[in-house]
Order: C-alpha cells, then structure tokens, then sequence
C-alpha cells in the first residue's frame, strides 16, 4: 500500500469527528497538563476552543504498479559488428566480384549466424566465416547490411553501409584513332628528312 494513501486515510479518519463535534474544549488538569476534549468537563472549568475551518485535500490518485517483467534484459552479445571492406561510401569500378568482409567480436556462437543483405535482400549467409563474395553486382548506389540472427531469425545486431558500383557500359571494337584508309598502304612512300 502506498505511503500517501495511508496518511491521507489517517487524517481523514481524524477530520471527520472534528468536524461532527460541535464544540472543543480546552481544560488543564490538577499537574498542570493541557487537555483538550469535546465534551464540557463537570469538574473544572474549560474554555472554548474556535478552530479554523479544516483544509480538505483530495485524494491521491493510486497509481498502478508498475508490471514486474519477467524477462531479463538482454545484455549485448556482440561488442563489435563491423563492414570492414568495401569502406563506407567506397566506389567500385568494373569489378565483377565484390569481395565483404564483416569484422565480429566476439566470435559468432553456434547458435547464430552472420546474414548479408544486399538493398535489402538476404544475399548470403554463413555460420563462421564472415565473408562473402558478391558476384555481378548491378550498378548504381547499394545499401550492405550485415546481420547477426539467432536460431529463431530474430536481428541481434546489424550494420549498414553505402557504396556505389561504376560498370562500363560500352567499349568500342575499333580504336579510337582509326588510321586513314583512303591511301592504299602500298603507294604511302616515306620521305627522308633533309
């Protein structure tokens, strides 16, 4: 039970037959000690005493009690979680394996494993070793992420990353700087220089 709740029924309890009695009287008995009682002592005599009027003061409302969880919190398993190639915003260029390493600490448990998704995608996954090779990765902007999942495939932890794949998209056949074909090569004669 609530402190406050228990002080506000006391003076509740108090108030209300202050507030039934009519008059309060004030007497001293034969040691010399202050008595104060509602009802007019026969014996000796008593003055009145005007009380001012009492303070009401709501209620507090009861609050519920917060709900005991039963669950324990959990602590973070993985200190570190880390893309550590391609770097954060790197430009690939015309490469057809991109090759991403994910740094771990501690060591992946048995029961998790390590998840790469490609803009979203789940692109790879492995239990031990946090490698992956990325083949024929279209190109434009990508968002990596690397995740660690338990056995129920619920995220423990993830990281993003940014990077941008440049692709040649035309090579000529024929060399930039054609020679002149309009002389035959057998009339071309070379002068000597004088």
């Amino acid at each position: 039970m609530d402190l406050r709740t228990v002080i506000a029924g006391s003076f509740l309890a108090l108030a209300i037959p202050l507030t039934e009695a009519a008059t309060i009287y004030k007497t001293v008995d034969n040691n010399g000690n202050v008595v104060f009682t509602d009802t007019q002592p026969t014996d000796q005599p008593g003055e009145p005493v005007n009380l001012r009027p009492l303070t009401s003061i709501p209620a507090l409302p009861t609050r519920r009690p917060m709900p005991v969880s039963t669950t324990k919190p959990t602590r973070q398993l993985y200190s570190r979680l880390t893309i550590t190639k391609p770097d954060q915003n790197a430009t690939i260029r015309d490469q057809e394996t991109i090759t991403v390493n994910i740094a771990i600490s501690p060591r992946v448990r048995f029961d998790h494993t390590v998840r790469l998704r490609l803009n979203g995608k789940v692109v790879a996954e492995s239990r031990r070793e946090p490698t992956f090779e990325l083949k024929e990765v279209e190109r434009g902007r990508h968002t990596l992420t690397a995740e660690i999942v338990d056995s129920q495939q619920q995220v423990i932890r993830s990281t993003s990353h940014t990077i941008f794949v440049h692709r040649t998209i035309f090579t000529p056949d024929v060399s930039i700087n054609p020679p002149d074909v309009s002389i035959p090569p057998s009339d071309v004669r070379i002068q000597p220089v004088q």
